[in-house]
């Protein structure tokens, strides 16, 4: 009995990590680019979700910061109208979930934004190692948005507003 109680207990972990992993990934298209780091995924069903970029902080559309355009117009160019793949890390209080995008041809989406200069690291909810180091050579390389003398956070940009 108790061996048997002990293998139904292995077996709903397994189904629970199993579910719960492919609860953590969304799979759809790209169809609406809000800014840099944020687009709207289209699902089946005609389903939507509002994405996040995880790990990263793009320039702000609202208020027009500077480079705002550019990052949109980056990730637009990378996902727009193609299918993505979301491994989703958390949502946020809008309600928008928030994770790490790939597309067949480009495996991180969030890292590719970095390395293009179009956004910061985010190392307040973000510890990658590629991402500190993509985000300090575009630094480095003046590359994107580090072209600009004194490129703004857009976390300090969201508070001057």
């Amino acid at each position: 009995m108790k061996k048997l109680f002990s293998l139904v207990l292995l077996l709903t972990t397994f189904i629970c990590i199993a579910v719960s992993s492919q609860a953590r990934t969304l799979t759809g298209k790209a169809v609406k680019i809000a800014d840099g780091d944020t687009f709207t995924l289209l699902m089946e069903g005609n389903r939507t979700a509002r994405i996040r970029l995880h790990g990263i902080d793009a320039p702000e559309i609202r208020g027009g910061q500077p480079f705002s355009r550019a990052a949109k117009n980056c990730l637009s160019d990378m996902i727009a109208g193609q299918t993505v793949t979301v491994d989703v890390r958390d949502t946020d209080r809008y309600g928008r979930y928030i994770g790490v995008v790939s597309t067949p041809s480009v495996p991180d989406v969030n890292l590719q934004m970095l390395i293009a200069g179009m956004a910061w690291h985010y190392r307040h909810y973000d510890n990658t190692p590629a991402y500190v180091k993509a985000e300090h050579d575009a630094r480095a390389s003046r590359t994107g948005l580090w072209r600009d003398k004194k490129p703004i956070n857009p976390y300090d940009w969201r508070k001057k507003k």
